[in-house]
């Protein structure tokens, strides 16, 4: 019986065949998106491309977390603002960081259900970008 070598052609789309087929079968690592888009502090979560944030009302005004696929962002040097609509309501609160990925509302914020809200982030790593709430 003759031993048939492949040409060098064949070989090699046989080896990138069977990589791309590894890599493809391969199981994708969960955690790192496991917390991606979930709330995680009771709030409302959007999308700024870069990073997220979790808008959290509370009884004297409101918290933005900003993570990075569930990581925590660090907000030192952040600069914000948030907007937020609520019916013919137009409220504009500065957003001054609070220490670990938090950000706190100056003065209070009129975060009803059915309000709206933008803010817009600029963190101290030069990203920068806008969240949009709907206000559950």
């Amino acid at each position: 019986m003759a031993f048939i070598r492949p040409s060098r052609p064949v070989a090699a789309l046989a080896v990138a065949l069977a990589a791309a087929a590894a890599i493809a079968l391969a199981p994708a690592p969960s955690h790192a998106h496991a917390d991606h888009g979930k709330p995680q502090h009771g709030g409302v979560v959007a999308e700024a491309g870069t990073f997220q944030g979790e808008l959290v009302a509370g009884p004297k005004g409101a918290t933005l977390y900003i993570t990075d696929h569930g990581a925590p962002v660090p907000t030192a040097g952040a600069s914000a603002k948030l907007v937020v609509l609520s019916g013919s309501q137009k409220a504009e609160r500065e957003l001054v960081p609070a220490g670990d990925n938090r950000l706190n509302v100056v003065g209070d914020a009129p975060l009803a259900k059915g309000a709206k809200a933008v803010a817009t982030v600029k963190l101290k790593d030069g990203r920068s970008g806008a969240l949009r709430f709907d206000v559950k």
